[in-house]
């Protein structure tokens, strides 16, 4: 009975980011989803929604690209997407194959302090992404704790948030919403996320 628990939500999960997938990617408004943030909310760990979304788009063959941009904590020595901003490596050094087959990743780089991600450069290093790939799927440090989502929201083309049952409290859902909005991001929904069995949204 457990297995078929197992399999029956995991069959679950997997159909809810085919479904998430069509939504980013048939998003109806004047500018076509390409660029995508994902903000979880009040959480200690970054939840697993961006390397789903980003696998689902990699498993129907669209040319998509994992986007890691939180420094903390991340190895100096590895190039990535901080390096692109300052442009001080070149693309095809900061790609690197991701854990699904088709999905590549960029990890945040050697940037040492977050502030690289309200850099002026912030926006040519997507679009030399975007020059390579259908779409870019961006994680960030977690709102409101940090202010990293709110550097990068105006320069993608929506965002979504993440918010986890049971953990998640309202007030700080709405305080990072209401964030998000004064700096004009494009909130195109919200992910709910269920520890015990996983998530669903």
């Amino acid at each position: 009975m457990d297995s078929r628990r197992r399999r029956d939500d995991s069959n679950a999960a997997e159909e809810a980011y085919r479904i998430l997938r069509s939504t980013v990617k048939y998003a109806a408004g004047d500018v076509p989803v390409r660029t995508v943030l994902i903000v979880d909310v009040d959480r200690d760990e970054p939840s697993r929604v961006a390397q789903y979304l980003a696998a689902a788009f990699a498993r129907a063959g669209d040319r998509c690209v994992l986007t890691e941009t939180d420094p903390r904590g991340a190895a100096r020595s590895e190039v990535g997407f901080s390096d692109l901003i300052h442009g001080s490596a070149p693309m095809s050094s900061v790609i690197d194959a991701g854990e699904v087959a088709g999905l590549k990743r960029v990890g945040p780089g050697r940037a040492s302090e977050p502030d690289v991600l309200a850099g002026a450069g912030v926006g040519a290093a997507l679009t030399q992404l975007l020059g390579e790939f259908d779409h870019v799927i961006l994680t960030c440090a977690p709102l409101p704790q940090n202010g990293d989502a709110l550097a990068l929201a105006p320069n993608v083309d929506a965002t979504i948030l993440v918010v986890t049952a049971g953990k998640t409290r309202r007030p700080r859902a709405v305080e990072a919403r209401d964030a998000l909005d004064r700096v004009g991001a494009r909130i195109l929904g919200v992910v709910l996320v269920e520890p015990k069995r996983g998530w669903f949204w």
